[in-house]
């Protein structure tokens, strides 16, 4: 810790760590307002019945590893057009935000297809009968909400690589109140609308995604920043090495965290055969682990931007140093959000429930997301370090290992074996993070000593 601090205020590191902390800041408001949706939609939910909670819960288990592949394939936007900003290329910067339109338009329509054909996943897993019809028609109404979704990363990414934060930050902030107005709306029902439960808060995530979509275009589209890139006055040819270098660096990504987000969805899977309490106690502490990450994921997206840019700009030791003062902020976030879940676990449940058996599991498990603070801080921001590099490949496989190889086999065994039930799950949590945090930083500095 003491090399750390001495790190970050090392002279020669102060105004990078000012540019990296401008930058950060609006991303991390951004993530803490997209969790935000998700906490939204977990308590209003909640309130409505414990069915509908739990409803959510099993649907966000299997919607998030679909949702977060799609995600790793759009975040080759951000290094791509972050290099090409180092390097002052207009061009390549246009043809990065249109090939992100394009490919929005061309992996929407297989993805809503898909959440449309999961019921038999839901029958065969085991979840409990009542919870699978809601959970399902949560997931259709997601489907038509796909196209304003994916448009939104890719205009998302697009505009994190040419330091466009802040307004990410304020189309994510102003995508709160019409969350709640339309979940209210939607659950209870009123004006001509059915009251529809959990199915409710997937028609209203619908809303909230072409809120985004549409704010972060109109910004794009008239922002004096992007003046002269001409970036949807005048369409280019696409050439499918655009498209490949999107592929070859997103992909990975795309996997290696669809495997992370998968043992989350996994281990929510599994606990869905366990009783409601259960269920909904651990959606309540994942949630607050979820919001305590985007501090440490909001500062990743920084990191990636600053490290393509140097990359760009051909500074290999700024990057490198840039990539540090990163890891070394998330490791001191992460020793805070710590803290605050242990000195606080009561507190944390009750904002979500009142129910005592809810609380007595959502307790147990908030203060075992408090042990993983510091690994996930390090590995999400040793990862976007690496993403700015493009370098994917070996963190896909570092992820492989780390949550699959190692992490679920652990949580089984405990949960299945030994009877530990939900507290074996997340022990699994703990281990694939862990892993994944140690290799992450290996190959960070393996390859910023190259």
């Amino acid at each position: 810790m003491k090399k750390i601090i001495t790190c970050i205020k090392n002279p020669v590191h102060q105004l990078e760590s000012k540019q990296l902390l401008k930058l950060a800041a609006p991303a991390i408001m951004a993530q803490f307002a997209h969790m935000s949706l998700g906490v939204l939609d977990t308590i209003m939910a909640g309130r409505y019945s414990a069915d509908a909670l739990a409803a959510i819960a099993i649907g966000v288990s299997i919607f998030n590893p679909i949702i977060v592949f799609i995600i790793g394939i759009f975040l080759a936007l951000s290094p791509i057009t972050a290099q090409y900003n180092g390097q002052d290329n207009r061009n390549g910067v246009k043809e990065s935000f249109q090939s992100g339109i394009l490919l929005s338009i061309f992996l929407a329509l297989p993805s809503a297809l898909l959440l449309y054909t999961l019921e038999p996943v839901f029958w065969a897993i085991g979840i409990t009968p009542e919870v699978i019809p809601l959970a399902n028609g949560y997931l259709q109404a997601l489907a038509w909400g796909l196209i304003p979704l994916y448009c939104f990363f890719a205009l998302r990414f697009c505009n994190e690589g040419m330091f466009a934060t802040k307004a990410i930050m304020y189309c994510s902030v102003a995508a709160i109140p019409f969350n709640i107005v339309f979940n209210y709306w939607f659950i209870n029902g009123g004006l001509g609308v059915p009251a529809m439960g959990a199915i409710g808060v997937g028609w209203a995530t619908v809303v909230v995604w072409c809120v985004m979509a549409s704010g972060l275009f109109g910004y794009t589209f008239f922002a004096k920043r992007y003046q002269g890139y001409n970036l949807f006055t005048d369409w280019v040819k696409p050439h499918l090495s655009q498209f490949s270098e999107v592929f070859k660096i997103g992909l990975p990504m795309g996997i290696g965290l669809g495997m992370e987000v998968a043992l989350f969805g996994a281990v929510g899977l599994m606990i869905g055969r366990y009783s409601v309490p259960d269920i909904a106690g651990n959606q309540i502490a994942l949630n607050i682990s979820s919001m305590a990450y985007t501090l440490s994921l909001g500062l990743s997206v920084a990191v990636t931007a600053r490290v393509g840019y140097h990359v760009g700009k051909k500074d290999l030791v700024q990057a490198r140093d840039t990539g540090f003062i990163g890891i070394s902020f998330g490791v001191l976030i992460s020793c805070v959000t710590a803290a605050i879940m242990i000195l606080f676990t009561e507190q944390l449940a009750a904002i979500f429930t009142n129910d005592p058996l809810v609380t007595s599991v959502a307790i147990q498990l908030i203060a075992m997301a408090a042990l993983f603070q510091l690994s996930d801080g390090v590995q999400v921001n040793a990862s976007g370090a690496l993403r700015g590099m493009k370098d994917t490949k070996i963190p896909m496989y570092i992820c492989a290992i780390a949550y699959w190889a190692v992490g679920f086999p652990i949580g089984y065994i405990l949960a299945e074996h030994f009877g530990m039930g939900v507290i074996g799950y997340w022990i699994a949590i703990i281990s694939g993070l862990s892993v994944s945090a140690i290799f992450m930083a290996k190959r960070f500095f393996t390859l910023a000593r190259a």
